[in-house]
């Protein structure tokens, strides 16, 4: 057997064990937060002729403000450690206030704290040479890639959570089958699932819909008119298309409008029809498929999708395909520091936009003078992070996500920063899911996992695994047209 620490060494010469954490960090700073603020650029308080247009988020370098008032730009991890600190750096957002569409105050506003990890590129030792980091105070064998937070350092465990906006195939009765994806936009994220049936009927169930719809009354709903656009929505066929006959004979909407009004009757029991329409419309643009789209022109696209998915269904139903295998990581995601700080800091940044809300609401209320600056609490963002990564308890009802480094020795936080935890209840058996995987092998080492509860929920990324973080999918796009890939 030939010797591979030669490769390890050399690979470890240039990469280190938490690369993928800072870089997942640095991707939510420079491009997740920008976008975050995109989704909220305009804020819209109940008195009408008030509104706010926000602009230019950005966070700095880590500083200090003493306790005379003084800020402090030189504030290094060592100090934070010492000082039972926070090593965080400001925020800043340009805001720009509007009374009856006329600009009335311009501010660069401070709008609270970010922690900032050590090593990433807002850190202050990112670049430092081994002689530097020594004169700093820093070990230099020190990896980064965690956080300090009132002087404890905290790492975030590394979360596997089931693939968004990916179609899986189950079984969920004797003869029945469900086609279902996680579709997930911003902070929404919703189950939707098409249901085939012991006699072949096709059914639809999706956030804020109270029952079950029939698949076909949908996609007339969604714009698909005529039989024969709904058919064309198949893949081809012939169990398929009996299938289709099956669900086409007991349609019973003639056109966009009766399907729009038969949803708008589930959704809004008991109301006139121009509001059951308009609700039925904002339900299939809000809550159907969002990660494809939310407005008018999307519902022809979701039609379509809904089509794929129901198409899949029959397909296993008729053994022409296999069922999806959740345990399989090509359907997983594993959800590094930068995606964990994007659901904590969203959250953290909608509450700043609904107490923006109420503070310019109190101020008109009163008769006082409306600006910027006696809007702003700095304090609703900080103290919602600063809580969530103390406490470990994050976004979504998850627990334990924040975890208080041990220094006993030098790999005991190698492996802290290496763990993975599955968002499964420990307290069930879900043998299946708590076994040794194929697609395990080279990515999760296949012994190292704690005894009792936790055991096969929570795992360890092999020596030489690196997780990837997220790609835009625009410039694929791009390239997919350029190829002369054609959208029908």
């Amino acid at each position: 057997m030939t010797d591979k620490w030669p490769l390890l060494d050399s690979y470890f010469r240039t990469k280190s064990f938490v690369d993928q954490e800072i870089a997942s960090f640095d991707q939510f700073v420079e491009e997740k937060m920008p976008e975050i603020l995109e989704e909220n650029k305009e804020i819209a308080p109940k008195i009408e002729e008030v509104r706010i247009e926000l602009s230019d988020i950005e966070v700095l370098k880590p500083r200090i403000i003493e306790v005379d008032g003084s800020p402090r730009n030189d504030f290094y991890p060592v100090e934070a450690r010492l000082r039972n600190r926070t090593y965080s750096g400001p925020l800043y957002i340009t805001m720009k206030l509007y009374r009856r569409d006329v600009e009335q105050d311009v501010r660069r506003t401070y709008i609270g704290e970010l922690p900032i990890m050590t090593k990433s590129k807002l850190c202050w030792l990112n670049g430092k040479t081994e002689d530097e980091l020594i004169g700093l105070g820093e070990d230099p064998m020190d990896f980064g890639g965690y956080f300090i937070i009132n002087g404890a350092e905290k790492a975030l465990m590394t979360q596997e959570v089931l693939s968004s906006d990916r179609v899986l195939i189950s079984k969920t009765g004797k003869d029945d089958v469900r086609a279902e994806v996680i579709s997930t936009r911003g902070a929404f994220k919703g189950k939707v699932s098409v249901n085939r049936k012991n006699n072949g009927s096709l059914s639809v169930s999706f956030p804020a819909s109270p029952k079950k719809l029939r698949l076909f009354v949908l996609m007339k709903a969604l714009g698909l008119d005529t039989k024969e656009k709904i058919m064309n929505a198949f893949t081809p066929g012939k169990e398929i298309e009996n299938d289709i006959l099956v669900n086409l004979e007991s349609l019973d909407v003639e056109s966009v409008e009766d399907a729009l009004d038969r949803i708008g009757k589930y959704v809004a029991p008991g109301q006139v029809i121009d509001y059951r329409l308009r609700r039925a419309q904002e339900i299939l643009d809000g809550f159907l498929l969002p990660h494809i789209g939310q407005t008018k022109e999307d519902r022809l696209a979701k039609a379509y999708y809904l089509g794929m998915m129901a198409s899949k269904a029959v397909e296993r139903y008729h053994g022409l395909r296999e069922e999806d295998d959740k345990d399989h990581y090509a359907n997983k995601r594993l959800e590094l520091s930068g995606k964990l700080m994007e659901h904590l800091f969203r959250y953290a940044f909608k509450y700043l936009i609904k107490d923006l809300k109420f503070q310019i609401d109190r101020t008109i209320t009163r008769r006082r003078k409306l600006n910027i600056s006696t809007i702003v609490r700095p304090d609703a963002i900080t103290e919602r992070i600063r809580f969530a990564m103390s406490t470990g308890n994050w976004i979504g009802r998850a627990s334990g996500v924040s975890k208080f480094m041990d220094r006993v020795n030098y790999l005991s936080p190698l492996t802290d920063m290496r763990k993975i935890k599955s968002s499964l209840n420990k307290n069930r058996e879900l043998y299946e899911a708590r076994d040794v995987h194929g697609t395990h092998w080279g990515r999760v080492g296949a012994i190292e996992t704690p005894d009792g509860p936790n055991c096969g929920l929570v795992k360890n990324l092999a020596i030489l695994a690196r997780v990837t973080t997220d790609s835009k999918i625009l410039p694929v796009e791009e390239l997919l047209k350029s190829r002369g890939v054609k959208l029908e």
